[in-house]
């Protein structure tokens, strides 16, 4: 009986999540990584630019030197609604830099569910990419659901603390 209680709590902890994470190559701490804009899919406006700020603060708390990409200045109404006008000024940046690894991503979801308890839902992906051959080296996905009287931001943190936890970065 206890095995099965057992079996039932460890279900309901792991039932509000799903992480796709393929294995880590080994990371070097002392390469310089930038984080790249997200692609935001999600119908909340923002949510890439709080995802990148997290993405960065999470990877340097791994001992990481990280940088942003440099943002553009340009506040024409095009450039807001065009997110590739910030993504290709950010590869233009990035040429001027000594990057060994490029952080990017997308958000599909990153928002509160309808309801009385209104729980935090967070679906991402984060790709690492070497910026010398521009050829993908790691690509891994999240997605959870908080509970009730969570914060949006709490569950997103959560979500790239598991998927860079998974990094092999060396000591």
């Amino acid at each position: 009986m206890r095995l099965v209680a057992l079996c039932c709590f460890f279900s309901l902890l792991t039932g509000c999540s799903t992480y796709n994470i393929p294995d880590s190559p080994q990371f070097s701490p002392d390469h310089q990584w930038v984080v790249m804009p997200f692609n935001n899919y999600s119908t909340t406006p923002l949510a890439a630019e709080q995802a990148e700020a997290m993405v960065a603060s999470v990877i340097q708390s791994e001992g990481v030197s990280v940088t942003m990409y440099e943002v553009s200045t340009e506040n024409t109404l095009e450039s807001i609604l065009d997110s590739s006008i910030k993504t290709k000024a950010a590869k233009q940046w990035l040429f001027t830099q000594s990057a060994s690894y490029t952080v990017s991503g997308s958000i599909t979801e990153w928002r509160y569910k309808n309801g009385l308890d209104a729980e935090p839902v967070v679906g991402v992906t984060m790709t690492i990419t070497d910026s010398l051959t521009n050829q993908v080296i790691w690509r891994a996905t999240g997605a959870q659901s908080g509970w009730g009287r969570e914060s949006l931001a709490q569950t997103g943190l959560e979500v790239f603390e598991k998927l860079i936890s998974d990094l092999d970065i060396e000591p």
